[in-house]
């Protein structure tokens, strides 16, 4: 093939039967249900025989809950998979139409005995009357918050008949844009507390769900009722740590009642006697740790969990109890400031910490769909990529609880946006209380998981206001009731509930605060650079120190996702390059046109869709891996690095750098690189090739820097060594030639700078390839690769050696699914290279399985 196209060394065809993705998902959600847990009983209605239907329809349905409309059709066969094709239009009906679920239970006297019974809804999506024995018991307008009902009064012996009627949102939309004439907004979604992407974005299609979408139990009590733990870490260090454990309780009458508190190893640290009152107590027990163990981010420490458990006594009888697992840290957001402005960074136990890390979306559009273990699989990928933080977008929802737990266990910090995104919200007196419940229920719920150490009122609502032209639509007397809409929401009512409920972590009202098309972009605040992309500036202006914000919030470019995620969700025929499916899953309007300017700019543009996949990922990864490495050249003035984004929500074209079915594109493959706790970056000036050492590690390293410069035969033009002592979370440069003296008389179209970092066990700690012009610029010549296979317990070894070099070296097996430890690679002429395909799939001729592509 011709030159910057790319080459095809070995194909194997595989037939690809399609696999449907909605299958029936494991929900964690049912695990501490059906029990009596001692004296409150909670009672799952998940496991009763639900049915639906279209509202005034004959024809019903088996519903499977927690679940949506969509996915409860699907499974009825009723509709194929809405993800297929172009079956988000073909769909579009059923966001428009109401719904009815209903079920029959029978209770027993046990329950009936109860003073009090309650039934709950963890979540309801969204608008929802909800009946009990045909009496109106809820109106449901929440999609983010529980709604707990009294039905004492209603509830019966033996059957009882529980029916939802699901009204469609658009339906409310139009009833409520009414009431809002002055919102000439174009985004729906902000008269209707559900999530925003839900009506479709720039990487999501428009799936208007509906359904029970989390549990639904009855709870039944008498006497008491530990209705809530918060714990408040009122002081930490190393010598000790003070906390209070704040009990929320409930009694039916005055009584005393037994406290004991204890701590993982079951001896009673606290024990304390108290008097009730009739209605709501809170109680408070004071608990010193001694040399505490911290809890850590990911590649600062262990993330230690403390196991605290709480009994609740009256007498000998136990009738409440919490349990729950506890991060001793301590996290600040400093803002303070320097020379340059107003510093924006995390300190974690008195140490400032450079995040590493990545924004998260929903991982589907039928959120019920996503089972514990596509969370266990998405947090390995996380940990393996050495990201520490995450932050959850505000189009979105706040996630489940397992999410949370995750994040305590591996050491993931929590960036939380409320759930507001890219519009002017109303801010009348029913809206506020309505968001006012929802943030305060969201608030209790997370605030004592130690992952979480920031909270964010909102995604891009202030940035448009000010920066997108929204004020041109509105006269000065909208703008001003606009605008004092957003202060009632976001810098009165958010802040002051987060103070109230949490009061331990920062709060701001907006991200990002600082526009990347300011001059000062890089003195203060946070920044979504999107500069490349939206303005289309070359990547190269990544480098610019001025455009390096102080914490980097948001950046990305698309990439197409793998050529086996694009088969399940086409036809052979559908596998053209432009194609109407695949522009129906490439949600951006000009999101092609963007790709191939850069492709042009960089790579050069393959006509086959194969390698247009292929160009695509390395483009992606080579824009933002260059974004990533200016900024952590720029620590400690710029502390931060959010790629947008990490996941994808269906099978689409997006910036995410692991697609929809969890496989890795190049840019993941880069970030695991650049994410490193020692990173060795090359760089050039003017004048000067530089390289830099950028540290996170607490402790400092000795080790030897090498510097080759070699053509592309793999011969050594010139050489260098260093011994060098990186000191602890540091950032220093620790060579620098002149590119003429470096250079010489040699064609810098035809020469990569090779540098190593070796520990002084000889440990390889980082590996880096520079190459001094574009891509397409290289005079790449064709390699010859040799491949050796072999089987291990957990998958096969894989051996390669080129002739001379194999640039971003690409490795997949079509029919078998698993992970490569490396992917998209340079290979050095001569130079042996091992990684490993984990898998649990026997292959039976690896070698011709096998299917390598590289650039050149």
């Amino acid at each position: 093939m011709k030159k910057k196209d790319c080459i095809l060394l070995l194909i194997v065809i595989f037939v690809v039967s399609f696999v449907q993705p909605l299958n029936s998902a494991t929900f964690f959600f049912n695990r501490d249900f059906n029990k009596n847990d001692l004296n409150l009983i909670k009672f799952s209605l998940l496991s009763y025989d639900w049915f639906f239907c279209e509202v005034g329809a004959d024809e019903k349905y088996k519903a499977y809950l927690p679940g949506t409309v969509q996915t409860d059709l699907f499974k009825n066969g009723v509709i194929e998979d809405p993800y297929f094709r172009k079956n988000e239009s073909k769909y579009s009906w059923i966001g428009e139409k109401d719904w009815e679920y209903w079920t029959y239970f029978d209770v027993n006297e046990k329950i009936l005995e109860q003073e009090n019974i309650e039934l709950v809804f963890e979540g309801l999506d969204t608008y929802a009357d909800v009946f009990l024995n045909d009496k109106l018991i809820l109106r449901a307008n929440n999609f983010f918050r529980k709604w707990s009902v009294d039905i004492k009064s209603l509830i019966r012996s033996g059957k009882n008949y529980l029916k939802i009627i699901f009204h469609s949102p658009l339906k409310i939309i139009k009833e409520k844009k009414e009431k809002y004439p002055y919102h000439k907004t174009t985004a729906d979604y902000i008269f209707v507390r559900k999530p925003a992407y839900h009506f479709g974005w720039d990487w999501a299609p428009v799936y208007i769900t509906m359904g029970v979408w989390k549990p639904v139990y009855i709870e039944a009590w008498s006497d008491v009722k530990l209705d809530g733990v918060r714990v408040i870490q009122k002081k930490v260090s190393k010598e000790n740590a003070d906390l209070e454990f704040i009990l929320e309780l409930i009694s039916t009458g005055e009584r005393e009642v037994k406290i004991e508190l204890f701590q993982e190893d079951k001896k009673v640290k606290e024990v304390k006697r108290i008097k009730l009152k009739r209605g709501k107590n809170t109680e408070t027990v004071e608990l010193e740790i001694e040399n505490p163990k911290l809890w850590w981010p990911l590649g600062m420490g262990k993330p230690h969990l403390y196991h605290f458990n709480v009994k609740i006594y009256t007498g000998k009888r136990v009738k409440g109890e919490w349990d729950d697992y506890i991060g001793i840290r301590k996290v600040e957001l400093v803002r303070e400031k320097d020379r340059l402005g107003e510093s924006f960074y995390f300190k974690v136990n008195g140490i400032p910490v450079f995040i590493k890390g990545a924004n998260y979306i929903p991982q589907d559009m039928f959120i019920p769909s996503v089972s514990e273990k596509r969370y266990e699989t998405l947090f390995k990928n996380i940990i393996k990529s050495n990201i520490n933080m995450l932050r959850v977008w505000g189009g979105g929802f706040y996630e489940n609880d397992i999410f949370y737990r995750l994040c305590d266990k591996y050491g993931i910090m929590i960036w939380q946006d409320f759930m507001f995104a890219c519009a002017m919200y109303p801010a009348d007196r029913e809206f506020l209380e309505n968001v006012k419940e929802e943030a305060i229920y969201n608030i209790k719920r997370l605030r004592n998981h130690p992952s979480l150490v920031l909270w964010c009122g909102n995604n891009e609502v202030y940035e448009g206001w000010n920066h997108w032209g929204w004020q041109n639509m509105y006269n000065q007397e909208q703008r001003i009731k606009i605008e004092n809409d957003y202060s009632k929401l976001f810098k009165e009512l958010l802040p002051e509930l987060v103070k109230k409920y949490d009061g331990e972590r920062t709060y701001i009202h907006t991200s990002p605060l600082t526009n990347w098309g300011e001059p000062d972009l890089n003195t203060s605040g946070d920044v979504h650079y999107w500069g490349v992309w939206h303005g289309k500036e070359p990547f190269e202006i990544f480098n610019k120190k001025n455009k390096i914000g102080r914490f980097i919030s948001e950046f990305g470019f698309q990439g197409l996702p793998d050529m086996k995620t694009i088969k399940e969700f086409t036809l052979p025929e559908d596998r053209k390059l432009y194609s109407k499916i695949l522009r129906a899953h490439e949600k951006h309007p000009i999101g092609f046109e963007i790709i191939d300017k850069y492709m042009n700019d960089y790579f050069g543009k393959p006509v086959i869709l194969e390698d247009y996949i292929y160009v695509s990922q390395l483009l992606q990864a080579y824009g933002i891996g260059m974004s990533i490495e200016a900024q952590r050249r720029a620590k400690p003035s710029c502390m931060g690095s959010l790629y947008w984004q990490l996941n994808d929500c269906w099978p689409v074209v997006s910036w995410s750098g692991i697609d929809w079915k969890g496989r890795w594109k190049a840019l993941q493959y880069e970030v695991k690189k650049l994410y490193s706790d020692i990173l060795v970056s090359p760089f050039q000036d003017k004048k000067f090739v530089n390289v830099q050492i950028i540290s996170d590690k607490l402790k400092g390293v000795k080790g030897v820097l090498s510097l080759e410069l070699l053509d592309f035969y793999g011969k050594v033009l010139w050489e260098n060594k260093l011994s060098v002592f990186i000191p602890p979370n540091s950032n220093n440069t620790y060579f620098k030639i002149q590119k003429r003296q470096l250079l010489k008389m040699k064609d810098k179209k035809s020469v990569f700078l090779y540098i190593t970092l070796f520990d002084t066990n000889r440990e390889l700690v980082s590996e880096r390839y520079y190459y001094f012009v574009r891509p397409k610029e290289l005079n790449l010549l064709h390699p010859i690769v040799k491949i050796k296979i072999w089987k291990i317990k957990d998958g096969y070894h894989i051996e390669l050696i080129s002739d001379r070099l194999a640039k971003n070296l690409f490795l997949s097996f079509d029919n078998y699914e698993g992970f490569f430890t490396d992917n998209f690679f340079d290979l050095i002429p001569n130079k042996r290279k091992r990684i490993k395909f984990i898998t649990t799939h026997k292959i039976k001729d690896p070698i011709a399985s096998l299917k390598i592509m590289v650039y050149e």
